[in-house]
């Protein structure tokens, strides 16, 4: 039997780097060109978020259910600090896309907001690329793979620079755009959709 983590250092490392301010149909021939594997195109995705229960807070993490259209998820995010390897993740399979939500209020976690996002997955070499769209910012990219190797060997294969690698949560994209501290982003604007007034110009 696994035993369960003790702290968020035994939490596996998400091994992602973010490129931002992307054009979607250069990368879409770049990938091609490349000899990637489209697997979904567009789909919506939508997804609320939560703070840790009070007493189980941890550095730069929080909860999200997430309906990606063909399956749900829950999952532990924890994003401290500024490498690849201050990103983890624990992730997890659900049935239902309220009930998790419910799930997790119940248990004292406190939902900061609704928020929808457009991604379109492929793959190369085993690792995972998302075009991935949030209201009010520019698309960006999202390469995750089994090891910070892979992903920088797939991040050079489709002709971009390591050094505009980001590794950080979504909301510190949103703060330096619109000159904001994080925390309006991530716990002061309970929704984020498209086809909303721009909730971060004041």
């Amino acid at each position: 039997m696994t035993e369960n983590p003790k702290n968020p250092a035994e939490i596996g490392v998400e091994y992602e780097a973010t490129f931002t301010g992307i054009d979607k149909d250069d990368v879409r021939g770049r990938l091609r060109t490349s000899g990637a594997e489209l697997v979904r195109p567009e789909f919506l995705q939508k997804r609320v978020v939560f703070n840790l229960p009070k007493g189980h807070e941890i550095p730069g993490g929080w909860l999200r259910v997430r309906d990606e259209g063909d399956k749900i998820t829950m999952s532990l995010k924890i994003v401290d600090g500024n490498k690849i390897e201050d990103q983890k993740e624990l992730c997890l399979r659900i049935d239902d896309f309220e009930t998790g939500r419910k799930l997790l209020a119940t248990l004292g976690a406190e939902e900061k907001a609704y928020q929808e996002t457009t991604r379109e997955l492929w793959r190369l070499h085993g690792v995972e690329i998302v075009i991935d769209g949030w209201p009010f910012l520019e698309p960006l990219v999202e390469i995750e793979g089994a090891g910070e190797d892979a992903v920088q060997a797939v991040a050079k294969a489709l002709g971009f620079s390591w050094a505009d690698a980001r590794f950080c949560a979504v909301g510190t994209l949103y703060a330096e755009k619109y000159n904001l501290p994080e925390d309006v982003i991530n716990n002061q604007t309970p929704r984020i959709v498209f086809g909303m007034e721009n909730p971060f110009l004041r």
